[in-house]
């Protein structure tokens, strides 16, 4: 019998159950913790509430919010468009209509005062749209949707998908399926590939668009990867909502104490993660994050975090930008690149802010 599996068969007569699950691996490299994000100036601020995907042209820049549709621009918001659901992803239809990912109802594609949905589908996270107009769609969950997510993670669900819509014809066929929480898509440099995101299953991959080219670009990502784009000079922007601890990984291993949990405690006080601290002394303190007098520590395990990454077309990162423990600018859900510039989205902590590049 190989080394590897005499291992393994050992871990599971000692530990039955337990041996599957992988290590965090460290935050290094290119992912070296610092605190980036909190000294990042923000921009509109007052003007918007948890802002979830932002979008940029010559009318100001557009913004998601609850379930509105925001423009913002010189201090002045409008509200562009209402929807029966959570307003999430965005983009720009190849006919100039914005296309915006709603929660409970699909692509919703907005065109002054009407709206149209052109994807039918509970859990929209992100969407891409190539040249030819072709629009590709992660659908998260076919189980939950919206702020339902973290009742995903801990059912520890593969219900994602992966959509292509044809505008030309008008129909909508599945790509993947059984994806761990599909939650963000992008296309290569050469649209002749999709980068897709997988949270639950902490997993960055190529989806090949022609010939036989799929491959996994980074797995077992110390946190949750949300929505990916393109950035200018090659390569990807990658907003990461929460990072990954060891606590909640042993928990979600755990099946019978998570049963309990979630029927006998409300979801804001699970063990979990989050896009914002509660400071409240309900909240679990997730691995001795409290030091004394209400101070946190930065290098404790999180709860909640902020997290932006530059990476490779490779999928390796070079720069990221941090808010860790004890900052006030976690849940990040979008980083958008325009120009010189990278407007970043964070949910959990109220503020757009953002990066200048040289």
């Amino acid at each position: 019998m190989p080394r590897l599996e005499a291992l393994q068969l050992v871990k599971e007569f000692l530990f039955p159950g337990r041996h599957q699950g992988t290590s965090i691996p460290p935050l290094d490299g290119g992912l070296t913790p610092n605190d980036g994000l909190d000294g990042l100036p923000s921009v509109h601020d007052g003007l918007v509430d948890e802002p979830d995907d932002l979008l940029l042209d010559g009318d100001g820049l557009y913004v998601t919010s609850g379930s509105t549709l925001l423009r913002l621009s010189e201090g002045d918001r409008t509200v562009v468009a209402s929807f029966d659901g959570e307003a999430g992803a965005l983009a720009h239809a190849a006919d100039g209509r914005l296309l915006v990912c709603v929660a409970g109802v699909g692509v919703v594609a907005v065109d002054g005062d009407r709206t149209t949905v052109l994807v039918e589908t509970g859990c929209p996270t992100d969407l891409a749209v190539a040249s030819d107009g072709t629009v590709y769609v992660t659908d998260g969950s076919t189980e939950h949707h919206g702020q339902d997510w973290v009742r995903d993670l801990m059912a520890r669900n593969a219900a994602g998908r992966l959509l292509k819509h044809d505008p030309r014809t008008g129909r909508t066929t599945v790509l993947a399926k059984n994806l761990a929480y599909a939650s963000g898509v992008s296309l290569t440099e050469d649209d002749g590939a999709l980068v897709v995101c997988e949270a639950w299953a902490h997993r960055i991959s190529r989806f090949a668009l022609t010939g036989n080219r799929d491959a996994v670009l980074r797995d077992n990502f110390p946190g949750y990867p949300g929505r990916i784009s393109l950035a200018a000079d090659g390569g990807y922007w990658l907003a990461v909502f929460a990072l990954r601890t060891q606590l909640v990984e042993f928990v979600l291993t755990q099946r019978d104490y998570v049963e309990e949990m979630m029927r006998t405690i409300e979801p804001d006080y699970w063990i979990r993660p989050a896009l914002r601290g509660l400071n409240n002394g309900l909240e679990p303190l997730q691995g001795g994050q409290i030091r004394k007098l209400g101070v946190i520590k930065p290098w404790a395990p999180p709860r909640s975090y902020g997290l932006v990454t530059r990476m490779d077309a490779e999928g390796y990162p070079r720069s990221s930008w941090h808010s860790r423990g004890g900052g006030h600018r976690h849940g990040v859900t979008s980083a958008r690149q325009f120009g010189d510039r990278v407007l970043v989205a964070v949910r959990g902590g109220d503020r757009i802010l953002e990066v200048k590049l040289p």
